[in-house]
């Protein structure tokens, strides 16, 4: 079981809804036929966090293994969500064709 900060969580959430949005799909079901689940710490950045915060809240869920180096394309590496379907499941909202929806709401009520 993975204990997540708030950050965390909802860092998570934008990353997975990012995957989905990329690949066409609208739930994580359809996420799960997809093999390319590639996240980067610029969806973070795009999504509302600062780089700095981007890069430390993408590094610790690396740590937790939410997150692993999948591979290097070109000379750069690739990140990808963890295949872990019910960890995921946890972060995953109905989506709303709108990848950045949740992380907005939650900065908003950060800066608060």
């Amino acid at each position: 079981m993975t204990n997540l900060t708030k950050n965390q969580e909802a860092a998570m959430t934008t990353l997975i809804k990012h995957c989905i949005w990329n690949m066409g799909g609208e739930t994580l079901e359809h996420l799960k036929e997809d093999p390319c689940t590639w996240v980067d710490v610029e969806d973070l950045v795009k999504a509302g966090w600062g780089q700095k915060e981007a890069e430390g809240t993408f590094g610790s869920l690396v740590a937790q293994g939410l997150i692993y180096e999948d591979e290097m394309n070109r000379g750069q590496i690739l990140f990808s969500l963890t295949q872990d379907w019910d960890e995921l499941a946890k972060y995953s909202e109905t989506y709303l064709h709108q990848p950045y929806r949740c992380a907005s709401r939650w900065m908003e009520r950060k800066n608060k």
